[in-house]
């Protein structure tokens, strides 16, 4: 069942329940207060014999009241005529009887209903209040019964006409029903379609741009909803455009994911071909006595080992930056004093690199929080790449400075090398990027170094960016938050 048919179905249910629970307390508490069932008859007796005389009933009801006390017999006669008149004109109707004969009647009134109709004679007057129906037609009525001279039962009705209910009912009920009913189907039907426009037609929108990106359309967005619309439609589309923007973001993601992936590959396969390829040459060489002399087989043996330790590195490397990529690395943070770290990095470096002189500049204590192991890897990747890169002419600077700057503290690693032209600045921190036109070795890289640094920083919860000139040197700069 659609929602349209059961919102539909909870509107006539409601007013059905409605209606019959009000119906129902009202039968209830007339029971409880009456003794009976309640039909429009009673309930419309039981309401007009609570209600107050009017003036005019009253003074009518006390003249023949007083009348049939004293002089009852007066009430038959020729001489009373002209004031029963006189009391009809003021809207009365007034009705005299004598044992079960009508007497005296108004002409509006209709004698063989009365007789039906009319109330039991009350020797002490008790019930004097009530409704009597004539002709169809409902009269209140207050009643004075009495006892003629000759011992005959008497009665005076002042009667009063009323627009009664059933009256009104037998004449414009029905009138009335089908208004009411035109008015409740045109309230379901006005309704049902703010229902539609503000609840329903925006699911089916959803509903289409759902069957569009299941058919591959990701840049279907979802159609713009009218301001009465629902707030938890609204919601809900809001929900969807944000899990639609979510997946073609992941779905660029995965997309570049895969392209890196394809050119990891070929990286690799490029990377690991080269020296295998070098090694496989000099031993089939050796095999095949090309190296006639000890010094040349010396000459290949060293180059087979040359290139197997620069095949290592790079496994290592490729290892390592795999690991760190899919966060299999377990990082250790310690709060550590930056100067007293760096100097024992440098100190280490150059006990295996006595050619190379690095500069340390730092002041005071600076406080982070590092892991020690792995972020003595990222600086010695960061020397080893001014090693790398150093210029054919002129020694080679390389300088350690760290400056406080607020909550940050920049850890730079500066060199008067090579240098990068400006347009390969935002690659160098990609994956087996080198600066040469074509992959070579001669530098001995693999193009996994900055790559590393980078991950390393960044599980820092740091920044990492590079400075560089070309023919002038490279500052690389580690932004890290103060412990």
């Amino acid at each position: 069942m659609t929602i349209k048919n059961r919102f539909l179905i909870s509107y006539i249910g409601g007013i059905f329940i409605a209606s019959v629970s009000i119906l129902l307390i009202l039968c209830i508490a007339f029971y409880v207060t009456t003794g009976s069932i309640p039909t429009p008859k009673t309930l419309y007796q039981s309401f007009t014999k609570q209600r107050s005389l009017s003036p005019e009933e009253e003074l009518a009801y006390v003249e023949l009241r007083n009348i049939a006390k004293s002089t009852p017999d007066q009430l038959i006669g020729e001489a009373m005529l002209n004031k029963l008149q006189q009391l009809e004109q003021l809207s009365l109707g007034l009705v005299i009887r004598k044992d079960e004969d009508i007497l005296y009647y108004s002409e509006e009134l209709v004698e063989r209903s009365l007789i039906v109709h009319f109330p039991d004679f009350d020797t002490n007057n008790i019930e004097t209040k009530g409704t009597i129906d004539n002709a169809g037609r409902m009269y209140r009525y207050i009643k004075y019964d009495f006892y003629y001279s000759d011992q005959t039962k008497g009665s005076v009705l002042v009667l009063k006409k009323e627009n009664s209910l059933l009256e009104f009912l037998t004449r414009w009920g029905l009138l009335i029903s089908m208004l009411i009913l035109f008015v409740s189907v045109a309230a379901m039907l006005f309704l049902n379609h703010q229902i539609r426009k503000s609840i329903i037609q925006p699911i089916e929108k959803l509903g289409q741009t759902m069957s569009g990106i299941r058919n591959g359309d990701m840049m279907m967005k979802t159609s713009i909803l009218p301001e009465n619309t629902a707030k938890e439609v609204q919601q809900l589309m809001a929900n969807f455009e944000q899990m639609r923007e979510a997946l073609l973001a992941s779905i660029e993601e995965q997309q570049n994911l895969e392209n890196n992936r394809k050119e990891l590959v070929a990286s690799i396969s490029h990377d690991l071909k080269t020296p295998i390829t070098s090694i496989i040459g000099y031993v089939e060489g050796l095999r095949e006595g090309v190296a006639e002399t000890p010094e040349k087989r010396e000459k290949y043996l060293k180059t087979i080992h040359s290139k197997s330790l620069a095949l290592n590195h790079l496994i290592e490397e490729l290892f390592l930056y795999s690991k760190l990529d899919a966060e299999a690395v377990q990082f250790h943070f310690e709060r550590t004093s930056l100067p007293d770290f760096l100097a024992h990095v440098v100190e280490e470096f150059q006990l295996s690199n006595r050619q190379v002189h690095i500069d340390l500049q730092v002041s005071g204590k600076v406080y982070v929080q590092i892991d020690r192991m792995h972020m003595n890897r990222a600086i010695n990747n960061l020397i080893e790449n001014s090693i790398k890169f150093q210029k054919a002419t002129g020694p080679l600077m390389i300088i350690v400075e760290v400056i406080a700057v607020s909550r940050f503290v920049q850890l730079i690693v500066k060199d008067n090398g090579q240098g990068i032209s400006e347009e390969k600045l935002p690659y160098v921190f990609d994956h087996f990027y080198r600066g040469e036109e074509a992959r070579t070795s001669a530098t001995g890289g693999s193009g996994l170094g900055l790559a590393i640094v980078k991950q390393i920083v960044e599980k820092h919860k740091g920044q990492v960016k590079v400075q560089s000139t070309l023919h002038e040197g490279t500052s690389v700069i580690i932004v890290l938050e103060k412990a």
